[in-house]
């Protein structure tokens, strides 16, 4: 097991990548939006990725990846090396001809996929062009698929730094194709930029996982328990990374009906409250979860909860304040990332509708993260499925039922809404099943400590928001130029930063959670 500050290590390295990987998204739709803004072309780019993502998703990306681990993991450590490394290969053995035969699938019959789905309230020739960008975008789930298999099995090894590498990469080739590609092929550059950020995703992976021993013969274990023990794991998680991808495709296929820039403006919403989410809630995930998997496996059951909590209550301490700063400052974060070139005012008022909706959300799409993870470390992936259908059919039949009327803007930022609405139910519930079913989960240790530290900050941003201005930086008519709201909304997020901290420490949070885990830090060592 690694040491404690291994695990502080992989966190930061996989902070720090996401929020890099987070950046280089934003930077690629602030290339995107100069080019095209919202314009129907760029409805059918995000529109076309839906599929695509889908296959990716549930054969080989999340689905497979979290059944994985906690098997390999056990392998691992039950057997030998060269045993471990040819459940691997059955694996990817098993995954490839079915990415492959899926895609082939999906190319066949793009055209009436996306008319029954993504782009139904398209125009035909929009439709088209979704069907086109599709038909480009299906190599993506391949190389992705056995990609997302590579960082399965490096962060068993606890190498999170390779992945997150790849990660980086691949946002920085679509970045290279909507900067470099479009002006000679148009949106289908932005597609070619996903290709080439795809391979480098795969291709980053390859050495490290060589170096560890890792190598591919074309093979499938049967009969074997560890197969089984990933089928049985995986279906359930399969089904549950379906209706979420399903889940999202309605949500395009309902904004499509909206008009013209709608599914535009949602995508580019969605990477801005990624942000934040990829930092805090995804980054915490992903290292705490192979750790998670270990000690219930090991039975160490204090070990398990104190390590739960931990990054629960971490993570909604950063969030709840976070959202305020996300929906507050959704005008300006907008303004200054996206207000230039083919962006217009029009877009802008879409995607800041679509921003706020979406910030709602992010405390209970955070924690989310974690709880469900928490579950698939006790090796239940049936329990977070049956609580994502019901929250996914609550987001649909809300988002179908409430959006039918109304101007395109209020359809919109309704849409987000009940979308972040239903996240947070998703998260309680998950929670809530938890604390039952694991005693000594509990995401609210010193509730008031939390409650006084959010309070605290809500009232030093809306401190700053009204100060700052007032503050003899520019002339007042040259307010609401992007700069200076840039220059007001970074100033007000440091202060809001800094407060968080020495909040924080005052309320002694910090301080007492660090004392909880070094507590069982302590006890870890007797019971080792």
């Amino acid at each position: 097991m690694p040491k404690p500050s291994r695990t502080l290590i992989n966190t930061a390295i996989v902070a720090l990548g996401y929020l890099l990987s987070r950046l280089l998204g934003v930077i690629r739709d602030i290339f995107i939006t100069a080019q095209f803004g919202t314009a129907p072309v760029v409805d059918a780019y995000r529109a076309a990725f839906a599929i695509p993502d889908l296959l990716y998703l549930v054969i080989a990306g999340g689905a497979l990846g979290t059944a994985l681990i906690p098997v390999f993991q056990q392998r691992k450590s039950t057997s030998t090396a060269a045993e471990a490394w040819q459940l691997a290969n059955s694996v990817m053995t098993i995954a490839l001809p079915l990415l492959v035969g899926a895609a082939t699938i999906a190319f066949v019959w793009a055209e009436p996929l996306v008319r029954l789905t993504t782009a139904r309230g398209f125009t035909p020739e929009l439709q088209q062009q979704t069907a086109h960008l599709m038909r480009m975008l299906l190599i993506q789930p391949i190389l992705l698929g056995i990609g997302g298999i590579f960082k399965a099995l490096l962060e068993s090894h606890d190498n999170f730094a390779t992945p997150t590498l790849g990660a980086n990469l691949y946002n920085i080739g679509i970045i290279a194709g909507a900067a470099l590609l479009t002006p000679w092929f148009g949106i289908d550059g932005v597609v070619y930029g996903v290709i080439i950020g795809a391979v480098a995703f795969l291709g980053v992976q390859v050495w490290p996982l060589r170096r560890l021993g890792w190598r591919y013969q074309a093979l499938i274990e049967w009969p074997s328990t560890d197969l089984r023990e990933i089928a049985r794991l995986l279906i359930p998680r399969l089904f549950g990374q379906s209706i979420w991808q399903i889940n999202l495709t309605v949500m395009i296929a309902i904004a499509s009906t909206f008009g013209v820039g709608a599914v535009a403006a949602s995508g580019y919403a969605l990477q801005i409250m990624l942000l934040p989410h990829g930092l805090i809630g995804l980054s915490v995930g992903t290292v705490v979860f192979p750790l998670l998997a270990r000690l219930y496996a090991e039975g160490q059951g204090t070990a398990f909860v104190a390590r739960a909590n931990q990054a629960l209550q971490s993570v909604l301490v950063v969030t709840v304040p976070a959202a305020f700063v996300l929906w507050s400052g959704a005008p300006a974060i907008v303004k200054v990332l996206y207000q230039r070139g083919s962006f217009d005012t029009e877009s802008l008022l879409l995607t800041i509708a679509a921003v706020q909706g979406y910030a709602l959300g992010l405390a209970g799409f955070s924690m989310a993260e974690i709880a469900v993870r928490i579950w698939f470390a006790r090796k239940d992936t049936r329990t977070p499925v049956i609580i994502g259908a019901i929250t996914v059919a609550a987001n649909v039949a809300g988002g179908w039922w409430l959006t039918r009327n109304g101007t395109q803007l209020a359809q919109l930022q309704l849409l987000t809404s009940v979308f972040s609405i239903t996240n947070l139910l998703e998260g309680a519930l998950l929670v809530g099943v938890l604390q039952a079913r694991q005693p000594g989960i509990t995401i609210w240790q010193h509730p008031w400590h939390w409650l006084l530290c959010i309070a605290g900050m809500v009232v030093l941003w809306q401190g700053s928001i009204r100060l700052l201005p007032a503050l003899p930086l520019q002339p007042a008519q040259d307010w609401h130029d992007w700069r200076i709201i840039g220059l007001h909304l970074g100033s007000s997020v440091l202060i809001f930063g800094w407060g968080v901290l020495t909040s924080s420490r005052w309320l002694r949070v910090i301080r007492e959670s660090r004392g909880t885990l070094a507590t069982h830090q302590g006890s870890e060592g007797v019971s080792a």
